[in-house]
């Protein structure tokens, strides 16, 4: 059975490897007719601790406007035709669980993630969430990786 990829996720960081994974992940919808989701994952970097719940609050609520407001333009950047492009986040502390329940919630068929190329010590040290979210992941991961005359 031939699986073709519907649904695309797309983690996106505001860096230049979320970019170059969006740009690739529209190639890919243009020529399967998929759905591109732009995800942002809130909390792995959002610290409310010692401050009173309705102050945390509005700062999360504060984090969810400005990323949804930032996804939008990136959004409308990117528009092409025929591509359906949504924009999602999620609450996790944890970038890399946020990623993966909400390809398994959303039914999604391909991740397609940027990476910041480290290797060895960088890598042992910084982790990386690319190398978790493969292994992890129920669904194919394609790595976008800037060519190296970009480094």
């Amino acid at each position: 059975m031939e699986k073709t990829f519907t649904k695309i996720l797309v983690p996106y960081d505001f860096t230049p490897f979320s970019d170059l994974a969006f740009e690739k992940a529209i190639e890919i919808a243009k020529k399967f007719n998929s759905k591109l989701i732009l995800l942002s994952v809130i909390g792995s970097d959002l610290n409310t601790s010692g401050m009173s719940w309705s102050r945390a609050q509005e700062v999360h609520d504060e984090m969810e406007t400005k990323i949804r407001a930032d996804l939008k333009k990136i959004k409308d950047a990117h528009k092409v035709e025929n591509v359906d492009v949504s924009v999602e986040f999620v609450h996790n502390p944890s970038t890399v669980d946020g990623i993966l329940s909400f390809a398994e919630k959303n039914s999604v068929n391909l991740i397609v993630m940027g990476s910041h190329g480290r290797s060895g010590f960088k890598k042992l040290v910084l982790g990386s969430v690319a190398s978790v979210v493969i292994p992890k992941s129920n669904c194919p991961v394609l790595i976008v990786k800037q060519s190296k005359k970009h480094n």
